[in-house]
């Protein structure tokens, strides 16, 4: 067992390198690719299980993949977040346990929606932005039509990445 801060350390870094991985494909391709996702699980349950004992890490780890499912598997049904973005999440929760995983999500919703604003503002400029979200306020449907016939998704591993990290280095800061 090392439950040490040059473990943290450790952990904190290969998650993040694994993270990058995941974001610089969302870039490109816009798809995560599954091996990804298995490599970064897989991780998360060795890093766990090396910090606590073999029981508690796997439950830990366990935990976290379990909840992660759970937050995100809603907006894929509801055709918001694709297979990759909920799948990533909950790999990534192996990490961070069921309790940061909570927050982690609270602040992956966070930047994933100033990541949507600065996506719609570079796709439609500032005007047809502001008028959309205006919209929006009263009808939040609008914001869910695309604006042309080609279908682009967000690159949401970014929010992921992001709402994870702080939730590993941070935990506590949004849920006490």
């Amino acid at each position: 067992m090392f439950a040490g801060p040059t473990h943290v350390i450790a952990s904190g870094v290969a998650l993040a390198a694994l993270l990058t991985v995941a974001c610089v494909s969302d870039l490109r391709t816009r798809r995560i690719p599954n091996v990804l996702v298995l490599t970064i699980a897989v991780a998360g349950f060795a890093s766990a299980i090396a910090s606590k004992s073999w029981l508690a890490g796997l439950t830990d780890a366990g935990g976290g993949l379990a909840t992660g499912l759970a937050l995100w598997l809603p907006f894929y049904a509801l055709r918001m977040l694709g297979a990759g973005d909920v799948k990533l999440f909950a790999a990534a929760s192996t990490f961070i346990g069921p309790r940061e995983a909570v927050e982690a999500a609270f602040l992956t919703a966070m930047y994933g929606g100033v990541l949507a604003l600065a996506y719609l503002l570079r796709r439609s400029g500032w005007t047809a932005t502001l008028i959309r979200v205006g919209h929006a306020a009263k009808q939040p449907a609008l914001l869910r039509n695309e604006l042309s016939g080609e279908r682009r998704r967000m690159p949401y591993a970014l929010a992921i990445a992001a709402g994870v990290m702080t939730a590993f280095w941070w935990p506590g800061y949004l849920v006490t």
